[in-house]
């Protein structure tokens, strides 16, 4: 059964506790972020506020599909999101089916 980790109960014996790639907060600091998040302060991190330091930073990106003989089809993409002045995360993803015997 899929779960997000937003909806999963953090371990009661150490809210903030950190294993391999997993760092969990507690009820308290998740609430403090949010709670200083604004609509602009958003839109700047995103660089859609024209002044901001990350103007033009939007998400770039590209799709493609392939067609071809005996059933052959492809779709892929890819796509890099900016993430606040400095940092960012690239998604690809690709599905692909031959239409020969393997």
């Amino acid at each position: 059964m899929a779960s997000f980790a937003q909806s999963t109960p953090a371990p009661a014996e150490n809210l903030s506790a950190t294993s391999a790639d997993t760092i969990r907060l507690t009820d308290e600091q998740r609430m403090k972020i949010l709670d200083g998040n604004t609509a602009e302060s958003a839109a700047a991190a995103r660089g859609e506020l024209p002044g901001s330091e990350s103007a033009g930073r939007g998400i770039h990106g590209e799709i493609g599909a392939m067609i071809g003989s005996h059933g052959t089809r492809a779709i892929y993409g890819t796509a890099d999101i900016p993430l606040g002045d400095s940092a960012s995360a690239t998604v690809s993803f690709e599905s692909s089916r031959f239409g020969y015997r393997r």
